[in-house]
């Protein structure tokens, strides 16, 4: 498999993959959503919590806040853990908020144990207090995956086959009617601007039945990666490639096994 970068970084990007096939890049796409580790807030315990919000509420919207992940020095907690509730540092994050009104909750507020552990998006308002209320609490963020919570995916993903476009004539006088602006009409000459942004919407074939253009789904796939935050976009790829190379490996070591 060949994989060329088309563009953005950090939260961003979009990866060209060649010489594969749909059901590798889907297994990447599925593995993306739900089994690349992050961590996200699971425990809260609330000393007193004057705000309009119910404590359930208020621990919910803790929940969602996206965190800074560290995979190098956490990691996945084991079953006993998980059981038991007692989680031990390598898979956990202590959390503290105090905060008295008039004023408005952030993220920001939230003061980690570990620096390198905290809200990705700082200003993301929590709850609102009005003069004399007041919040204590201290949370416990947990290393997770999305399926065990959507809360612990890492972002948003999805691919496409990367079309061909034939131009089989220079006569197409409709060609503006490309939603996407894939094609364009150029002094009477038809245009292939961007085949990487055609979406497949066939509304340049319907212009003259097909006659002027041929278009098709490409052998080349678009994935297209969007962080929540918690870790970059690359490293979300590269993560998950990491987990189904392990994966395939207990596979064969249970196939073996069976033999």
């Amino acid at each position: 498999m060949k994989i060329a970068k088309i563009k953005g970084k950090g939260s961003m990007l979009q990866l060209q993959l060649s010489d594969t096939n749909d059901w590798y890049v889907n297994v990447v796409r599925r593995l993306i959503l739900s089994d690349v580790p992050t961590i996200a807030i699971e425990i809260v315990e609330i000393q007193k919590n004057d705000s309009i919000l119910y404590d359930e509420v208020l621990s919910h919207r803790l929940g969602l806040v996206p965190l800074t992940t560290d995979l190098k020095s956490y990691r996945l907690p084991s079953a006993e853990e998980i059981q038991t509730q007692e989680y031990l540092a390598q898979s956990s994050c202590k959390f503290t908020l105090e905060a008295k009104g008039p004023c408005i909750v952030y993220a920001k507020d939230l003061k980690s144990k570990d620096p390198k552990v905290k809200p990705a998006f700082p200003d993301m308002p929590l709850t609102k207090l009005l003069e004399g209320q007041e919040i204590r609490l201290e949370a416990t963020a947990v290393m997770g995956v999305g399926r065990t919570h959507a809360k612990w995916s890492p972002g948003h993903t999805f691919y496409r086959r990367i079309p061909e476009i034939t131009i089989k004539s220079s006569n197409l006088a409709c060609a503006q009617v490309c939603p996407t602006g894939t094609l364009a009409d150029k002094g009477g000459k038809l245009q292939v601007t961007d085949e990487k942004t055609c979406i497949l919407c066939m509304a340049c074939v319907d212009v003259d039945s097909g006659k002027s253009v041929d278009v098709k789904p490409g052998t080349d796939f678009l994935l297209h990666v969007e962080s929540y935050g918690q870790l970059e976009s690359a490293e979300i790829v590269e993560k998950a490639i990491e987990v189904f190379n392990v994966q395939l490996k207990e596979f064969d070591q249970l196939v073996k096994q069976a033999e």
